[in-house]
């Protein structure tokens, strides 16, 4: 099973890659790009694994 990613560097590589970020609800930071949009949870310290895996597919990172 792959690590939990921390969530400031998600944010920091989908800021590198251009991403847009948006007005966000609660404890979400929301990235848009090209039509995309990718919610990112700010609640804990690291991203869950299945939710890592939707913004991986989501962003293209494969």
């Amino acid at each position: 099973m792959p690590k939990e990613q921390e969530v400031r560097e998600v944010i920091k590589r989908l800021r590198k890659e251009g991403w847009t970020e948006r007005s966000g609800k609660g404890s979400h930071r929301v990235f848009k790009r090209a039509g995309v949009t990718i919610s990112v949870p700010t609640s804990s310290k690291e991203v869950a694994n299945g939710t890592f895996r939707k913004i991986k597919r989501d962003a293209g990172w494969n």
